[in-house]
């Protein structure tokens, strides 16, 4: 991806406009136009600018992606048990990570993800895939079925837990990535390991 593919990219995953970008970074809205159609080429310290804005860094703006498909084998999948519980998540994406996160999550009768709400940069789907879930953001609370999904905004504060009798299934897409960094921030495993959830109230 090119560097003003790259920077539109972003900037429209974040929500913003030409103009917002623009006003964050003190450039104008034509230059950042051009920069993103590749008309112009900005220097390093605009460079630095841009990705302060748009919460990533130099390097990835400017290090060429390898465009080669990446593939999570079943059995390879990094995994970790919840709160010590018979909880898993799984972590179906590319790493290291990508801006798109893929989570597999088993919730048993009676659990949830965690301990309290939590909230964190970007976007958020859920999937169920089996069972019944309550997810509970912000004022609302919506119950899923089997094949039922949500979209909502990670910034608001969210949790999820088995509302069945039987065990639950989820597919959880969450861009920017949010869960896989915190735990190697944590300096946790991924294969196997047991995580304190509660850890996700620091993100955002």
């Amino acid at each position: 991806m090119q560097l003003g593919r790259k920077i539109r990219d972003l900037r429209l995953r974040r929500g913003l406009t030409v103009q917002q970008l623009a006003e964050a970074t003190g450039l104008s809205k034509g230059f950042v136009s051009q920069v993103e159609n590749g008309r112009t080429s900005p220097s390093l310290a605009t460079l630095s600018d841009l990705a302060k804005s748009l919460e990533t860094s130099v390097a990835y703006l400017v290090v060429e992606e390898d465009q080669v498909p990446y593939v999570v084998r079943r059995t390879e999948r990094p995994n970790m048990s919840v709160n010590g519980n018979s909880s898993r998540i799984e972590v179906m994406s590319a790493q290291p990570r990508r801006n798109l996160e893929l989570l597999h999550a088993e919730l048993p009768q009676g659990a949830a993800m965690n301990d309290k709400r939590h909230f964190h940069h970007g976007e958020e789907v859920v999937l169920c895939v089996e069972g019944h879930v309550r997810l509970v953001c912000g004022e609302h609370v919506v119950l899923l079925e089997s094949g039922d999904s949500c979209h909502f905004d990670g910034r608001v504060p969210h949790s999820l837990e088995n509302a069945g009798e039987t065990l639950a299934r989820m597919l959880i897409a969450l861009t920017p990535a949010a869960f896989e960094p915190l735990m190697r921030a944590r300096g946790e495993g991924t294969n196997g390991h047991t995580v304190d959830t509660a850890i996700l109230d620091s993100a955002g």
